[in-house]
């Protein structure tokens, strides 16, 4: 089953075009004349708001089908956090292919034209993908970022590749199983977790494309209001080198009071600057990341829930199934079979 733009088309017979279409991109699936193009999973475009995209992709391919598309100029940010993304836009190519060691890889590509589109992939391959594509007028009246001005922006297919944090692999998560909600509060929900994404691809991954703006940090300017307006941009930086000490290996080790003695500042600073930067506290952050390497072994390394509890460092299965829950909106065993 195929699901575009929220519907759920079943193959028929001998269709080989799959057609899903908005403002800003157009996607058809093609596979061979006669051969009948199957993708188990997801491959949903929804436009979240004006001149603001998302693409979801949660699926296997059965057959080995090619996806092509049309890109007007813009931001394409995407994350792929499971399997591999083998895209081309227009002459220029980017493989995704999260390491053992990592997580999840993202991508920023800048269109100052309409750009031809090109996903490829294998029977039997798998992709795990959430992709934003920011057209030139959002980007003009929500960060006030003008594509003919700014060095990166201005070139076209210009891309950068980047590592992104466990929450933003959290995010994607929450993108691609989102809850049973109305559709009004469906898209809101996933429309929050995008724009948040946003902020972590732009502010952390290419800070001098935002920090050069004027008086604004890439919260304020995506979110229109921001938790970080009291922080100096000092302060702020310093957060965002905590989080990468907490996505290294290295925190294990750590108590809170290390981390503290790290940054340079007392642990209650720590914790309120923390929060304030990213939406939760040090020990819910590293929760998660723990929760999400635990999902990984579930689904990449065939790992069973006892297994994935230790992983996680819960010492009672039923604590570890409800927190994963509470995580993902799914549970370890339906993780487990799906792989």
């Amino acid at each position: 089953m195929l699901s575009m733009s929220g519907v759920t088309t079943p193959y028929a017979g001998h269709t080989v075009r799959f057609h899903s279409g908005h403002t800003t991109a157009q996607y058809y699936v093609r596979a061979p004349l006669g051969v009948e193009p199957t993708l188990d999973g997801l491959f949903d475009a929804t436009e979240l708001a004006a001149g603001l995209r998302l693409l979801r992709v949660d699926l296997k391919d059965v057959r080995g089908v090619n996806v092509h598309g049309t890109l007007e100029p813009g931001l394409r940010i995407a994350l792929v956090i499971g399997g591999k993304s083998d895209v081309s836009y227009g002459d220029r190519r980017l493989v995704l292919d999260p390491a053992q060691d990592q997580a999840a890889r993202g991508s920023i590509v800048s269109l100052k034209r309409r750009e031809s589109f090109f996903r490829q992939s294998r029977r039997g391959e798998r992709e795990r993908t959430a992709a934003l594509t920011l057209s030139t007028t959002w980007l003009q009246s929500r960060l006030g970022i003008d594509l003919t001005h700014n060095a990166f922006f201005a070139r076209h297919l210009a891309a950068r590749t980047w590592t992104p944090s466990q929450q933003a692999v959290t995010l994607v998560e929450q993108m691609l199983r989102p809850p049973e909600l109305s559709p009004a509060l469906w898209r809101l929900y996933l429309e929050s977790r995008a724009l948040d994404v946003i902020v972590e691809a732009l502010s952390c991954f290419e800070p001098k494309s935002v920090s050069s703006l004027p008086d604004a940090t890439a919260w304020q300017l995506v979110r229109g209001t921001s938790p970080t307006a009291s922080l100096r941009e000092r302060d702020r930086m310093r957060m965002c080198e905590v989080r990468d000490l907490l996505d290294s290996a290295e925190a294990e080790s750590l108590s809170l009071h290390d981390i503290a003695q790290r940054a340079c500042v007392s642990v209650n600073t720590l914790q309120r600057h923390f929060r304030a930067t990213w939406g939760k506290t040090v020990v819910n952050y590293l929760r998660d990341a723990r929760l999400m390497r635990a999902r990984v072994a579930l689904e990449r390394d065939g790992a069973t829930v006892g297994e994935a509890a230790d992983i996680a460092g819960y010492t009672s299965a039923a604590n570890f199934a409800t927190a994963f829950k509470r995580c993902f909106d799914i549970s370890p065993g339906q993780v487990r079979s799906r792989r």
